[in-house]
């Protein structure tokens, strides 16, 4: 993935009908490969992507018979990882207005969302991060470094009750302990387009805008997060400066780093004193999408 300071002015906006503003960006070759069918309105001159349907299930159904048939017949790549999974859409007020097959998500440029868990340990031995690193068959960054705990936000989920499944399946840590010691501590927000380089099976230049969900968890030295599920091959603990190290050496997905850098700026390991760019680097942290989110 790589970061994308602007959208591109050959981008098309995704509408809904009967709601004013933005719901995603569509690339230029991703509208010329789609046959659009009856619950579109597209306007080249415009370059405007328009979702017609009254109704929830309406846009639903709209948007599903448009990727099956594209599935069928083999138009994108990035439909080749079909989920089950469905991602939410949001417009103003928070409103659930329609929902999609996660696979599908970059090709509308919509706003997906996550979770993001980062649990350490402080004592007199200093601060240190549980990291994980990523299963080798992952098709998205195999073998790279994450923070402790990381998904998707599915339909249907809160933050919280994302973040306390997600601990549960991937690091074996219990409901319990992750409901009374996890804290919101805010949010990530970023737009980065995807590249053939980080993601097997996937079209170069997708849209992705993305919000992350961000807690913290503060554990004790009896608390070992522990690979339950394929996600992840090891979940390990890490000093500042192995932390530190992997950062500068590319160990960690670029999301994830971006978690890390928050990380010490939220514990003061990262200053005004300490970092020339540190306004910058806070704004650019919490990018605004230009998007409808929740």
């Amino acid at each position: 993935m790589k970061s994308l300071p602007q959208y591109p002015e050959t981008c098309y906006k995704l509408l809904l009908e009967g709601f004013s503003g933005v719901f995603g960006h569509l690339i230029e070759p991703t509208v010329q490969k789609f046959t659009w069918n009856s619950h579109w309105a597209v306007d080249h001159g415009k370059r405007t992507v328009k979702l017609l349907g009254d109704s929830f299930e309406a846009r639903k159904n709209g948007l599903e018979d448009t990727l099956e048939y594209e599935r069928e017949h083999g138009t994108f790549n990035v439909l080749k990882r079909w989920t089950e999974e469905r991602l939410p859409i949001y417009g103003p007020g928070r409103q659930f207005v329609a929902d999609i097959e996660r696979s599908a998500a970059g090709l509308f440029g919509i706003a997906t969302y996550g979770v993001q868990l980062i649990a350490y340990v402080e004592n007199e031995d200093g601060l240190r991060i549980w990291a994980a690193r990523r299963a080798a068959s992952q098709a998205l960054y195999p073998s790279k470094l994450g923070v402790t705990v990381g998904g998707s936000l599915p339909t249907g989920e809160t933050p919280l009750q994302c973040l306390i499944r997600e601990a549960q399946e991937e690091a074996s840590l219990s409901e319990d302990l992750v409901s009374k010691s996890a804290h919101a501590v805010g949010i990530l927000s970023y737009v980065t387009t995807s590249d053939a380089k980080s993601a097997r099976d996937s079209e170069a230049g997708l849209i992705r805008a993305e919000v992350q969900y961000i807690y913290d968890m503060k554990v004790g030295v009896d608390v070992k997060p522990t690979p339950f599920d394929n996600e992840a091959s090891t979940i390990s603990l890490y000093s500042l400066g192995e932390i530190k190290k992997a950062l500068d050496d590319g160990e960690f997905t670029p999301a994830n780093a971006c978690l890390i850098l928050d990380f010490f700026i939220r514990h003061g390991l990262v200053t005004y004193e300490s970092e020339v760019n540190y306004v910058q680097i806070i704004s650019r942290l919490r990018r605004s999408l230009g998007i409808h989110t929740a």
